[in-house]
């Protein structure tokens, strides 16, 4: 791994400014920060970086379903419960029923008739693991499908989005109207301070938002019960190192196609992972050859990203030791800090007190 270069949204050469171009270092911008891990005492937890994975199941065949049945609710519910008993299980399996801190997927929403799950990744081989987790919940849920359910199957898309730039969280109190908030920026940071002191507080809700999200959406329309499409940036993040305990997943690539408003409407690759199947069908080759090769599509993948570093995840692992992506991209860096420090001057500015740090 020591010899692979960095894509170029991690790369410690000149940095964007505020409008993408190359400008000052993170240094200029973020004085007091001198290790790129590590941030003063004072800093917000809720604005530290976090790489989240994202991941999606859908109900294939559900509207044709409800449409022509008096009862379809009993399988809609068994979808609800059954798939999320499943993944909890294959997780709790998988990792041998050690507490290791690394986070299992969580829901995060359902969406009509696809449940959404969200994790914050802490490394390379959590990352595999993950993904190898989700594959057996597909297999299995797919495996013991009833009778009555056997005409519903599931698709799924996986991607990920590093927080707080270039992605958001938006914060919500349950039961407050917007009328009792004096002030957005304010509310916001302090039920996000609040959230993460405890993030089991059922009075706070929390939603996603930013151009992974909205690429993430795009990405599940290509999905099909038989391919796992995952995002470019995924797939480079998984053909990178991994342990023996995972493996290597099964990466396919098979030409390109545009998404709506993503990377400027320019082509974005095809990246998938087969589900419940190993060979290679005509469906598969429909938008182009299939390279199955580990380094030509780590490399394909690694240079849409350096074209396309504005707008596609640049990659960082907090948990991550002496590998790849174990440090904040500078960009990144300069980003968070100019946030925070417009943070504290609104604060400054609606309260009158100036906060003077350590």
């Amino acid at each position: 791994m020591a010899t692979e270069r960095r894509p170029a949204a991690a790369s410690a050469g000149p940095l964007p400014d505020g409008d993408g171009a190359p400008g000052r270092t993170v240094m200029a911008e973020a004085p007091e920060i001198r290790d790129r891990r590590i941030f003063p005492p004072e800093f917000p937890e809720g604005l530290k970086p976090r790489l989240r994975l994202f991941l999606s199941v859908d109900l294939v065949g559900s509207t044709p379903y409800k449409q022509t049945r008096h009862m379809w609710r009993p399988e809609i519910v068994n979808f609800y419960r059954n798939f999320d008993y499943i993944l909890q299980r294959q997780y709790r399996e998988f990792s041998g029923g050690l507490d290791d801190g690394l986070p299992a997927p969580e829901f995060w929403k359902s969406n009509g008739d696809e449940l959404l799950y969200v994790c914050e990744l802490q490394s390379l081989s959590h990352a595999h693991a993950l993904m190898h987790v989700w594959l057996a919940t597909l297999n299995e849920y797919r495996g013991a499908r009833d009778e009555a359910s056997k005409h519903l199957d599931v698709k799924s898309t996986a991607w990920i989005g590093l927080f707080p730039v270039p992605n958001a969280e938006i914060f919500f109190r349950r039961g407050t109207a917007w009328s009792d908030v004096q002030d957005p920026v304010l509310g916001q940071a302090e039920i996000r301070e609040e959230f993460y002191a405890n993030p089991a507080n059922p009075s706070i809700t929390r939603e996603f938002v930013g151009p992974s999200i909205d690429t993430g959406f795009r990405l599940t329309s290509w999905a099909s019960p038989n391919r796992l499409i995952v995002s470019v940036d995924l797939a480079f993040l998984l053909t990178g190192a991994y342990t023996r305990k995972v493996g290597p997943l099964r990466l396919h690539l098979s030409g390109k196609d545009k998404l709506k408003g993503v990377i400027d409407n320019q082509p974005y690759p095809t990246l998938w992972i087969p589900v419940g199947r190993s060979r290679i069908d005509p469906e598969d080759r429909r938008l182009g050859e299939v390279s199955t090769d580990r380094s030509t599509i780590r490399s394909y993948c690694e240079a849409i990203i350096e074209q396309n570093y504005k707008s596609i995840t640049p990659l960082y692992l907090a948990g991550a030791h002496h590998e790849d992506f174990d440090w904040v991209p500078p960009y990144i860096l300069t980003g968070i800090m100019r946030h925070w420090a417009e943070e504290k001057r609104h604060r400054e500015e609606i309260t009158g007190v100036v906060l003077i740090d350590d």
